[in-house]
């Protein structure tokens, strides 16, 4: 039996303090609690968490969560344990013991949500504990990464519906942005929905977004521009293609006296954090950032969003320019073209996918990097600089860049940018065998005590984050101290520690092969490449786009009957216009009036107003003579 609306209206009010759900909303999670699989397809900003966490509120079980992105993932469970909801997540970068511990936790203790990376669904401690988890609902976030004619294909989400089989009777809620009708085909097959499932899909429009492209030669100075254009004290987002854009954008819109700060992933993580809360506090306006930037962070007041470059796609466009206006009020996605971008995207386009020999060579020096042999290291991660990778083995950055990217799509490895992963604790022995140890082990006894006095019997349940700086303030020592005791109570079994970590990671997501040997798919490579190159003239065609911007980029998410949107730049100044060549009733009466007066030829009429009013007064002259209003004389005046 459903849970009525009340039901579900009180968890909404309870756990978020809203008092109404959001169009679509309520369908979505009816359906999903009378057990259809479903497919929520809503735009960027529109509450897709929303879809999944109040029906797996409402119900006894826990809600299964993949989604591919760990710092969306950390965002997520954060957010729910500052609500009072216990949620866990599984990632690459956490150990043995630490995911087992998480695993456990969901299986005996009151865990509501555990968010897993896709990779992770079908090894064999997964396999082992989720068939002893009371999982009530399947949620598969960014389901747009199921499709390989989507923009973010990933190899290792098709194994979901492998998961499904060990779930049954689950239903199973998709939730994207961004989707054509080929790639919402797709999710559904992939995922193995029931002939009764439901497709939810909530208009790509945005009313209240404004799109313009800018032509211009000097970005930085016409993103100055647009920025006080818009209002030095509203909030805005920059993108930047590259981290030295990113730096350079901020540094000169410093210069010109605007508050902004640069966020890329190889800042250090206090500065990422500084500069982010920073901008949610609104004590700094602009931030300029690499496109990671945005996604699960809820700032609904950003005013404008500025892309400096082109994304590669229309799909990454049209979710990075939503994160303006989500409070519904008036807002301007703005994309600056510069005279050679076009070409520059199609050049980027084509570099994406090197020769497959490049590609073996990257991985197997990948290999030899990590000092993984023939047949093992999968899923174990390890600290990854690419630049440093690039310089040691003598690959040009950009080709270990790209065939990077096309070993993760082929689902071989996986790159993680840095996420900041704070020093966790468990204590896996009891009580009582803790207290003996601090009897026998007095100079260790207060670190133990304030561990307890700062984190409290949640220690021996499960891993707990820890501040090694606060531990060292409140001991009165040195952080480094503070870490070589926690290290010798790790190495003595007392405490499980995990140092804090905040460098980017690889891993691969297969037992290594061979480099001859890799079993890359050349026809599927030959697709994507072809796709990439589909979606790329997609993004040149809005850009030069002679027609309303939000009908191309409706018409190219199938939406092909939509109306002119109004307000944006091409709409804007069709409008203008209209306005400059209709004149207002005023000039029609000043006509009559001037020649009723005095009559006088078209060129002495012309004479009493400006060069910009001519093509209006010339027309309105011609009507005003077809009307019978005025007449010529035979000396060619008119009166």
């Amino acid at each position: 039996m459903l849970p009525p609306t009340d039901d579900i209206l009180h968890v909404l009010r309870h756990t978020w303090g809203h008092t109404q759900f959001r169009p679509l909303q309520e369908d979505i999670i009816r359906a999903v609690l009378a057990g259809q699989d479903t497919l929520a397809l809503l735009p960027t900003g529109g509450g897709k968490s929303i879809c999944f966490q109040v029906p797996a509120l409402a119900r006894p079980g826990l809600c299964l969560v993949v989604s591919p992105l760990i710092a969306l993932m950390k965002d997520q469970v954060e957010n729910l344990r500052q609500r009072g909801i216990k949620a866990e997540a599984v990632y690459a970068g956490m150990s043995h013991q630490e995911i087992d511990q998480t695993l456990d936790n969901c299986v005996y203790g009151p865990v509501k949500f555990l968010y897993v990376s896709p990779e992770r669904l079908l090894t064999d401690m997964f396999q082992a504990r989720v068939r002893k988890m009371k999982v009530s609902l399947l949620a598969v976030d960014e389901a747009h990464c199921l499709s390989q004619w989507g923009y973010d294909f990933r190899p290792p989400y098709l194994r979901i519906q492998e998961l499904r089989a060990l779930l049954p009777g689950v239903p199973c809620i998709a939730l994207t942005a961004t989707a054509t009708e080929q790639v919402r085909q797709d999710i559904v097959e992939k995922l193995a929905f029931g002939t009764s499932h439901r497709v939810f899909q909530q208009s790509f429009a945005r009313l209240n977004l404004s799109y313009s492209v800018l032509s211009t030669e000097d970005k930085f100075k016409r993103l100055v521009e647009v920025v006080r254009g818009v209002g030095t004290q509203k909030t805005s987002i920059v993108y930047a293609r590259t981290r030295r854009q990113t730096e350079e954008a901020a540094a000169y819109l410093r210069q010109q006296g605007l508050a902004a700060a640069p966020y890329h992933a190889g800042l250090p993580s206090e500065q990422r954090t500084r500069t982010q809360q920073d901008w949610m506090q609104n004590k700094t306006r602009c931030i300029v950032a690499t496109n990671a930037f945005g996604m699960g962070i809820d700032k609904p007041d950003v005013r404008l969003v500025v892309h400096l470059e082109a994304p590669d796609n229309l799909e990454a466009y049209y979710q990075e320019a939503g994160r303006a206006g989500r409070d519904e009020k008036y807002a301007f996605a703005v994309l600056l073209q510069g005279p050679n971008d076009a070409d520059e995207l199609r050049r980027r386009t084509q570099q994406s996918y090197p020769p497959l020999d490049t590609v073996r060579r990257v991985y197997q020096a990948l290999a030899n990097f990590s000092r993984t042999a023939v047949g093992g290291g999968e899923l174990v991660a390890f600290d990854f600089d690419i630049q440093q990778f690039a310089e040691t083995y003598r690959i040009k950055a950009l080709d270990a860049h790209n065939s990077l990217r096309i070993l993760e799509r082929e689902g071989f490895v996986q790159l993680n940018e840095a996420v900041n992963n704070p020093a966790r604790v468990h204590i896996p022995i009891n009580h009582t065998d803790l207290y003996h140890f601090q009897v026998a082990n007095q100079q260790h006894d207060q670190l133990i005590k304030s561990l307890l006095r700062f984190n409290g019997g949640e220690l021996f349940a499960g891993f707990q984050r820890i501040s090694e700086n606060s531990l060292a303030q409140y001991l009165r020592l040195s952080v480094v101290d503070v870490r070589k005791m926690l290290l010798f109570l790790h190495r003595s079994g007392i405490i499980q520690y995990q140092p804090k970590h905040e460098a980017p990671q690889a891993l691969f997501t297969t037992p290594r092969f061979d480099a001859d040997k890799l079993p890359l798919d050349q026809k599927r490579l030959h697709d994507a490449r072809e796709l990439a190159r589909h979606k790329t003239e997609a993004v040149i065609r809005y850009a030069a786009g002679s027609r309303c911007r939000q009908q191309l980029l409706l018409e190219y998410f199938g939406e092909l009957d939509a109306p002119a949107c109004h307000v944006c730049d091409f709409c804007l100044a069709q409008k203008k216009a209209r306005q400059a060549t209709t004149p207002a009733p005023e000039l029609r009466e000043q006509l009559v009036a001037l020649v009723k007066a005095t009559p006088q030829t078209p060129r002495e009429v012309l004479a009493h107003f400006t060069p910009g009013q001519a093509t209006a007064v010339t027309e309105q002259l011609r009507e005003l003579v077809e009307l019978g209003e005025l007449k010529y004389a035979a000396d060619g005046r008119l009166g």
